[in-house]
């Protein structure tokens, strides 16, 4: 029941890349991000003219090493990276939660994939972002209040 419209697609991609190249190559790929940490501002509501809204926020994730290693006591020096990561969320209830209940300082997970894009700063100079796009929020700290 399910085999037969994959196998029409198939048939259809494979007949139209047939014109176009000499040879075929499916590949499965993936894109998919997980993060955890905490965010840094309450997040925004954007909406530009003629698109959905998004909500936006900023996450930050950290990476700590040691190093110097003391044999003594096997410790070292602890060093520290913070990584900031632009979390968009545009999928709608997920969206309107997001911008409800996340607040800065909140511990959370999201899922999503990294999108490169470009855009046009203040100064009309084009510049690359990069952004996760959340397909999932998971709220682990009680720092998320309810806006008022």
């Amino acid at each position: 029941m399910f085999r037969r419209p994959v196998l029409q697609v198939l048939h259809q991609f494979v007949r139209h890349a047939s014109k176009t190249a000499a040879t075929l190559i499916l590949e499965r790929s993936l894109n998919h991000v997980q993060l955890l940490g905490r965010v840094g501002q309450d997040p925004v509501l954007r909406q530009a003219e003629g698109k959905n809204p998004v909500t936006i926020f900023f996450l930050a994730t950290n990476e700590m090493w040691r190093s110097g290693e003391s044999e003594a006591y096997q410790m070292g020096d602890v060093s520290q990276k913070t990584t900031w990561h632009r979390i968009s969320v545009l999928r709608p209830g997920l969206r309107d939660v997001a911008y409800q209940y996340v607040r800065k300082e909140s511990r959370i997970y999201v899922e999503g994939n990294i999108d490169y894009g470009e855009y046009m700063d203040k100064n009309n100079v084009r510049r690359q972002g990069t952004t996760i796009i959340a397909d999932n929020n998971i709220f682990l700290s009680d720092q998320t209040k309810e806006k008022e």
